[in-house]
């Protein structure tokens, strides 16, 4: 994970080529670090897997040929927003969204400017994770080709982990260096869990570059699909820990109260507001819950996960991006 100290103001018609130059010189780190590749960690799976195929186009009905799911865009997020319920089966679908979501999943209008966004990320110190690109697309279906749909779906997970099995969580479980730290999920050879992973302190490490085309789900992986679906879905990762539930030692059915901090939440809001400016349209948001319900030993995250807190949460944001004169004259 990268952090710098807040940059230098400039006027905002030199951030396009500043971002622009940015990159060209990440461009250039990461094809030096290639030469200590070899002594850096190695996450690429050692052992073959053998292709699946999904039976069903899942509960959502997934459309192969458009390569969306069924319904209106906030039709949906409400039917992708759902977890597993108490007996570990999926849970229905909300009869709703928070009016933060209802009113902008699938526009293209109310997103904040780049420059407006590019600002806000460089008093954040995420400049040359996050600030840098917000010029550049997010990746395409069928691994970028330039003919395909940009990324349309914004995933959320959850770690699952580390599993505390009947041993209670840390006391200090928001700031336990161990739990929260981010250089586990590390991979030098390109194979790092999700886009983003998420520490319960909002500290956040870029695995994969928004254009980057990766896959997280079984669904996504699966051999019906030729590939086409990677780059399709965008992936956030929170690191949530978990403990066994009832008698059983086996499983990891309880998650912290709450599951995720307000700071996890207000980071996941931001990354949904940068992945959306790219994409020039604001994303569907999806569980992984939800995408592989119907594939055996499918995942149950994000657990426990607040809906509304996420919105409320994504709306404290957007006022912030609004900013004193922009709040002024919206009320004239």
């Amino acid at each position: 994970m990268r952090t710098v100290g807040a940059a230098p103001k400039v006027t905002y018609c030199c951030r396009d080529w500043r971002a622009r130059l940015i990159a060209i010189g990440l461009g250039g780190a990461m094809l030096g670090l290639g030469a200590t590749s070899a002594l850096s960690v190695e996450c690429k799976p050692s052992h073959f897997r053998p292709p699946f195929f999904v039976e069903t186009m899942g509960p959502c009905v997934f459309d192969p040929a458009s390569l969306t799911f069924q319904g209106e865009p906030t039709q949906q997020a409400q039917c992708l927003m759902r977890g597993m319920d108490r007996s570990r089966n999926l849970a229905p679908a909300p009869p709703s969204l928070p009016s933060a979501l209802a009113s902008r999943v699938g526009e293209e209008t109310g997103l904040p400017s780049r420059e407006v966004l590019s600002g806000f990320l460089s008093r954040e110190n995420l400049e040359w994770d996050f600030a840098a690109y917000l010029w550049l697309p997010v990746s395409r279906a069928r691994d970028n080709d330039p003919d395909a749909p940009m990324a349309r779906y914004f995933v959320i997970h959850d770690t699952s982990g580390p599993n505390y099995g009947r041993r209670p969580f840390p006391s200090d479980i928001n700031g336990d260096s161990n739990l929260n730290r981010l250089a586990d999920f590390k991979c030098d050879d390109g194979w790092g869990k999700a886009h983003v992973v998420v520490n319960r302190a909002g500290e956040m490490l870029l695995n994969h570059e928004l254009s980057i085309p990766w896959r997280e789900t079984r669904f996504e992986q699966a051999a019906n699909f030729s590939g086409a679906l990677k780059g399709l879905f965008l992936h956030v990762e929170l690191i949530q820990p978990r403990r066994s539930a009832g008698r059983s030692r086996r499983n990891d059915a309880q998650t912290p109260d709450p599951a995720f901090t307000g700071t996890q939440y207000d980071r996941l809001a931001l990354l949904y507001v940068i992945t959306s400016v790219r994409a020039e349209r604001w994303l569907i948001p999806a569980f992984h819950a939800a995408l592989d319900a119907d594939i055996p030993n499918g995942h149950d995250d994000p657990l426990n996960f607040d809906i509304e807190r996420f919105a409320a949460s994504l709306d404290n944001l957007m006022t912030r991006l609004r900013g004193p004169s922009e709040l002024q004259a919206a009320h004239q």
